[in-house]
């Protein structure tokens, strides 16, 4: 018994291939002698070895050493990986993923490439970081794609460092986790990354996931939009304009905010506009600032329409046109810029260069603006009303408009009513009321027009009784301007 013990100890010793006799193997294998090196692979990997079962694999797959045999060969692969043989894994990732020569199974190829990359493979995490982030081939499993990643990141690798940082400040989990995104972002703008060093100067700036700090901001700030990011030229246009973190350099700002909006940032096109408009700077440029107010315009900024308007109705920097600018004035008006429908209903109340006056597309323009408490538009609105060519005369509707602008403190619909309610041109004549507006315009008004109202006001007094005058400057008295609505 003790024999035969012992011979069988013998017999595993000699049939079983060493270590060293596997690594000849395979440099066998490596080298082209498939067939002497099959033997002693295959008898490896039966014993258990992960790296033989790996060339066996290979052997099987690529038909070297063996008849090619794929069912074999991923049968060997999968023994290999699952002892945690990283080449195996990598192969089955591929296999899987791409379902040559195997049924096509993403999921689980994409799940071989993390077990390689969370087994220390760096190519097998950036692999594996991708399928998992982008979700595409495989559902999107953000947690997987942050462990993929950090292994190739913590190898150094740049890539996964400004991912890990985006991952963690673009809220992906579902909130922003400033403090993670500053610590991989860092690493990231030290090898040059563009908007790493935007995202660093941003949470310097708003003090989020380091310490406030805008001379730090604007120095990453700089750094990033010096190398071309459109962002970060817009945030250093505004520190330069407002003194944050540099001194204020009306020239530096523009310079950056020009970058900005040459690289495509709308939300920098009217600002730049301005800046050629007002001289912000830079020397006076009408003709620019109409061309950048044009461009802003295009990006649904009604402001911006409202005075591409008005420098064409005006002729400054472009052509005089009124007709051109209605159609501007209506864009920006259809946008809910109130200012364009006063511009518009002052065109086609006064008329201008190829546009005849038109009081009805006049009282169309000026009503909602009236409407929302605009006294001049009220104002207007009454005297189209009073006084207007091709609309229905209807004085009670002008007492109304007027009215309405009066009690806000206008003057010039204080003298209307004062006239109208005197004369009784189409409504009630009223002199108490004719006597309390006269009295209130005659206050606020000068030369001519005061003296008019002074005597308008005193002749009123004569002809009221001593009830009716206590009553009219009881009312005076009393009055007070409303507020104009928000």
């Amino acid at each position: 018994m003790l024999f035969a013990r012992i011979a069988l100890i013998i017999f595993v010793i000699f049939s079983t291939p060493s270590f060293g006799q596997v690594d000849e193997a395979i440099q066998a294998y490596e080298s082209g002698d498939y067939v002497n090196a099959f033997r002693t692979i295959e008898a490896a990997a039966k014993d258990g070895q992960a790296n033989a079962q790996f060339y066996l694999g290979e052997s099987y797959f690529n038909g070297r050493g063996a008849p090619q045999d794929f069912s074999q060969a991923i049968r060997w692969y999968e023994k290999s990986a699952k002892q945690g043989y990283q080449d195996a894994q990598m192969k089955l990732g591929n296999l899987y993923l791409t379902g040559k020569y195997v049924e096509k199974d993403a999921s689980l190829g994409a799940s071989w490439y993390l077990k390689a990359a969370l087994s220390g493979n760096t190519e097998a995490a950036l692999i594996a970081g991708s399928l998992y982030f982008d979700g595409q081939e495989v559902p999107k499993d953000v947690n997987k794609a942050i462990a993929a990643y950090e292994v190739s990141a913590k190898a150094g690798d740049v890539d996964s460092h400004e991912m890990l940082g985006y991952i963690y400040f673009s809220g992906i989990l579902g909130t922003p986790d400033y403090t993670n995104a500053f610590k991989w972002y860092v690493k990231a703008a030290e090898d040059g990354r563009v908007y790493p060093k935007f995202a660093l100067g941003w949470m310097y700036y708003n003090g989020k996931g380091a310490q406030k700090n805008l001379a730090q901001a604007a120095s990453y700030l700089k750094q990033a939009a010096d190398l071309g990011s459109i962002q970060a030229s817009t945030l250093v246009a505004f520190m330069y304009s407002k003194g944050e973190g540099v001194e204020i350099n009306s020239a530096l700002a523009f310079e950056y905010l020009k970058k900005s909006a040459e690289g495509g940032d709308a939300a920098s096109y009217a600002t730049l506009a301005w800046a050629y408009y007002q001289g912000d700077g830079v020397d006076k440029d009408p003709k620019k600032a109409f061309e950048w107010f044009k461009k802003a315009s295009k990006s649904e900024d009604s402001q911006s329409a409202f005075m591409v308007a008005y420098m064409l109705q005006q002729g400054d920097g472009v052509v005089k046109s009124a007709r051109d600018a209605i159609g501007w004035y209506e864009t920006a008006a259809s946008a809910g810029y109130a200012e364009a429908h006063g511009a518009l209903g002052h065109i086609y109340f006064f008329g201008d260069e190829g546009v005849p006056p038109n009081h009805r597309e006049a009282m169309k323009w000026y009503r909602p603006v009236a409407e929302s408490g605009d006294a001049y538009a009220q104002y207007m609105m009454g005297f189209i009303c009073e006084q207007g060519k091709n609309v229905p005369h209807k004085p009670d509707e002008a007492v109304k408009w007027f009215s309405l602008a009066a009690n806000q403190g206008d003057l010039s619909s204080q003298i209307r009513l004062a006239w109208m309610f005197y004369e009784g041109s189409g409504i009630a004549k009223d002199l108490v009321l004719s006597y309390m507006w006269s009295n209130l315009a005659a206050t606020a008004s000068k030369g001519e027009e005061r003296e008019q109202l002074e005597n308008l006001r005193n002749y009123i007094a004569t002809v009221l009784s001593p009830d009716e005058l206590k009553l009219a400057q009881k009312k005076t008295r009393e009055w007070k301007p409303a507020s104009q609505p928000n």
